[in-house]
């Protein structure tokens, strides 16, 4: 199971190496980026759809 967590981790941290590479930034730019902008812009808009959907299964019974 270690094997498998250091893998995904090391995948993942590759990733953001060579996407901070190709987009310009450092590492901790882009990291700041996904877990500080586009993570919780992306949790409030799933919020605010399932807010739209349980306003519309409620309106419809």
């Amino acid at each position: 199971m270690n094997d498998l967590i250091a893998f995904i981790y090391v995948y993942c941290t590759d990733f953001i190496i060579n996407a901070a590479n190709l987009l310009g930034l450092t590492y901790e730019d882009f990291n700041a980026l996904i877990f500080c902008v586009l993570w919780p812009v992306i949790t409030l808009g799933l919020f605010i759809l399932l807010l739209f959907q349980l306003r519309k299964r409620y309106k419809t019974r």
